[in-house]
């Protein structure tokens, strides 16, 4: 994540179950792991959003093509 992105950082870890996903977030030296409903956002392309339900501005497929310049 950017070291410049406010607010706690979060990483995927694995899916509970269709609705449950398990995370970690930390924020300083302080983690905790917490279980978060996916986001449902679709991109127009049909993809769905891989962070979490309530994430700060911008989706994973709106920022994909950063990643490949």
């Amino acid at each position: 994540m950017e070291a410049t992105h406010d607010g706690p950082h979060a990483d995927h870890l694995g899916d509970i179950d269709r609705d449950t996903q398990l995370w970690v977030q930390w924020g300083g030296a302080l983690y905790e792991f917490v279980r978060l409903t996916p986001c449902e956002a679709p991109a127009e392309d049909g993809d769905a959003c891989s962070l979490f339900d309530g994430h700060d501005p911008g989706h994973s497929w709106e920022m994909r093509d950063l990643l490949h310049g």
